[in-house]
């Protein structure tokens, strides 16, 4: 992430689907209560549902926090992201007083990032180079809903807890093709690996993350 630069919209043409945007708009991700946003300059690279059972069960525990008061990352089901690499991303506000994690039992490796005032799910994977936002927490420059167009898949489907309420397209894990958008992701290729400055989006001590139980086994 970077804190202060200027934003062009980068047209991303590997999309599964592409949002209808003027290209000189910019979108806007922001919890329901506006303690944590963000600025995105770019397309998303790739959107889909995950219905695996820890992105479902991380968001239900925190979707599930007495006063939530929060914008759902819930699409049918699963939990709704746009995937961004990490110079895609700035942070126009975010405090540590203002942010919790929550992770999938006690050995849990990701930790999902949600505003702790309104209960708002912010990331679904924050990693140094690429990141899961909420999409349904995305907004366009006229404050209208993000909506990508086209159909989204939902992926890892064999997972779902209601497999029979999932629509198509469904696929059992997920798609080759979905996947090849994501390795130079996790590789680091073209991006900037700027989201590990983002102290406050990060837990400092995994250990020390909430772990919601693992209620599927």
């Amino acid at each position: 992430f970077h804190s202060s630069r200027s934003i062009v919209i980068q047209p991303y043409y590997y999309c599964d689907s592409i949002p209808a945007l003027n290209m000189s708009e910019e979108l806007t991700l922001k919890c329901k209560c506006g303690a944590v946003e963000c600025k995105i300059d770019a397309l998303p690279r790739v959107c889909f549902n995950c219905h695996c059972h820890s992105c479902v069960a991380a968001m239900k525990a925190i979707e599930g926090k007495e006063g939530f008061d929060g914008t759902s990352a819930a699409v049918d089901g699963g939990v709704g992201v746009a995937i961004y690499k990490s110079n895609n991303v700035s942070v126009v506000k975010a405090s540590s007083d203002d942010i919790d994690f929550v992770k999938v039992g006690d050995q849990g490796k990701a930790a999902r990032t949600y505003c702790n005032k309104c209960g708002t799910m912010v990331f679904n994977v924050l990693a140094p180079n690429w990141a899961a936002v909420n999409r349904n927490a995305m907004t366009k420059s006229d404050g209208s809903a993000f909506v990508p167009e086209g159909t989204v898949k939902n992926i890892n489907c064999k997972y779902a807890f209601d497999l029979a309420a999932v629509p198509e397209p469904k696929h059992n894990t997920i798609p080759v093709g979905t996947v090849m958008k994501l390795i130079p992701l996790m590789m680091g290729l073209g991006c900037d690996g700027s989201n590990k400055s983002e102290k406050a989006l990060m837990p400092e001590d995994m250990a020390k993350v909430e772990a919601a139980p693992i209620t599927w086994e």
